[in-house]
């Protein structure tokens, strides 16, 4: 990894395109090698064959991309998530979806004696969680499908969703109102309510979430009071982002 790692920064400083030789001089490695791990890495997209030698590789830059987006996005929703925590007295998150599951990016805890299990970048299952539900809501159906083939539908709790048609009427319901409960489906004793960021393209940035005891966030209350006020937060952190219309890709249809 080491080696790899002295490879994709000596191209990255570089600014132009390296040979095998030039590479193998400034990382301290023999040509063979160099070239073994060059083939290896263009295979996998991290590195690109051009002019006079190689580049990073798109993967790399769609890496980078997903990286600076996130940044954005925690930029844009701190301030709001703090103002939630305020307004609601519940623990806030914002989280991200990679590779189908659920990725926490910033929380702001509650003020009250009850601690999260949850931490900035802890990654949790996606069709558990509110914040897994109101992304996959609003995005392609084939996304949520890619997630139960490759994670499943596993039992967290006596009230997860194991059955694949009932997940995806849960899903449909979602995108009605706009904002997804975690009914005590991910952890014994909390309940969650969450609604989906967009970005500029009208696509799924991410989700914004409030936890809490159960026996504060009754489902009546997450309802009628907790559902639109994280509704709102979110559509609040996607102008930020540069959403501006009140709709979502036509692609993001729950069958």
């Amino acid at each position: 990894m080491e080696r790899v790692a002295a490879l994709l920064e000596a191209l990255g400083r570089a600014g132009r395109p390296l040979a095998v030789r030039e590479l193998s001089a400034q990382v301290r490695l023999p040509r063979p090698t160099v070239y073994r791990l060059m083939q290896t890495l263009a295979a996998c997209g991290l590195v690109a064959a051009a002019e006079g030698g190689h580049v990073l590789g798109p993967r790399i830059l769609s890496l980078a991309a997903q990286r600076l987006e996130q940044i954005e996005l925690r930029t844009a929703g701190h301030s709001r998530l703090r103002a939630l925590r305020d307004q609601t007295g519940e623990t806030v998150h914002l989280a991200v979806l990679e590779q189908g599951q659920v990725v926490y990016i910033d929380k702001v805890e509650s003020s009250g004696p009850l601690r999260m299990a949850s931490a900035v970048g802890k990654i949790m299952p996606a069709h558990s969680t509110a914040l897994g539900k109101a992304m996959l809501a609003f995005m392609p159906p084939a996304v949520a499908r890619h997630v139960l083939r490759d994670h499943g539908l596993p039992r967290r709790t006596a009230n997860t969703i194991t059955d694949p048609a009932r997940f995806f009427e849960e899903l449909a319901g979602i995108q009605a109102r706009g904002f997804a409960i975690d009914n005590i489906e991910n952890e014994e004793g909390i309940r969650c309510v969450a609604a989906p960021i967009f970005d500029h393209r009208a696509q799924v940035a991410g989700a914004v979430s409030l936890s809490g005891a159960a026996s504060s966030i009754t489902l009546d209350r997450a309802r009628r009071e907790l559902g639109p006020l994280v509704r709102r937060a979110a559509l609040d952190i996607s102008r930020a982002l540069g959403w501006t219309e009140a709709r979502v890709s036509e692609e993001a249809r729950v069958p």
